[in-house]
């Protein structure tokens, strides 16, 4: 198997990093993340204000009244009561 070591097993292995390299990865780490949160922090300014805007004009569309007739479901019929008789075998024979 690559990578696989017989003699160490499947125990970790540290290895030294000179300092430079060390401070090389914590800056490429927090240039990682800085990018990330503003990437992030852009998107939410982009998309938080258009969100917004959309609500308040579905808000104010829905208290004109401006609904569209062709995309409203069609109205339930009303309530019908009756009564109703379960008819046993013996009963449909008769008839």
């Amino acid at each position: 198997m690559l990578g696989y070591d017989q003699l160490k097993g499947g125990r970790i292995q540290f290895i030294r990093m000179n300092s430079w390299q060390f401070w090389l990865a914590v800056a490429i780490a927090v240039t990682l993340v800085l990018t990330l949160a503003i990437v992030a922090a852009s998107a939410f300014l982009i998309v938080f204000p258009i969100v917004v805007i959309v609500g308040l004009l579905y808000r104010l569309a829905h208290r004109l009244g401006w609904r569209r007739a062709k995309h409203q479901p069609p109205q339930p019929p009303g309530v019908i009561d009756g009564e109703y008789v379960i008819l046993s075998d013996d009963r449909i024979e008769r008839r």
